[in-house]
């Protein structure tokens, strides 16, 4: 049987401060897509054996400063064990399936 883990990121978009100019969020499959940008952070909040334990981690998360400005930068990546993922590499500047 394979197993299932969770990952659990916050991702802050600097440009969504005050005063800061509107950006467009690309997804692909409905993930985020992860690139070093400048306009945007990543915080690794921790992996999980379950959902649930990912989604307590984000309620606690939300009472702390930075993310309970931010509440809505939490995303839950769902990854079985040993299953390859980008297998082909990638071009920059390029969008790839993985």
């Amino acid at each position: 049987m394979d197993q299932t883990l969770y990952l659990l990121v916050h991702r802050h978009h600097f440009a969504d401060e005050p005063g800061a100019p509107t950006t467009v969020d690309f997804m692909e499959d409905g993930e985020p897509l992860f690139w070093d940008d400048s306009e945007d952070s990543f915080t690794f909040l921790g992996l999980y054996s379950s959902r649930q334990g990912a989604e307590q981690r984000i309620e606690q998360a939300r009472t702390l400063p930075g993310f309970r400005d931010h509440p809505n930068g939490f995303h839950v990546h769902e990854y079985i064990v040993g299953q390859t993922h980008w297998a082909e590499g990638f071009l920059v500047g390029e969008h790839t399936n993985g």
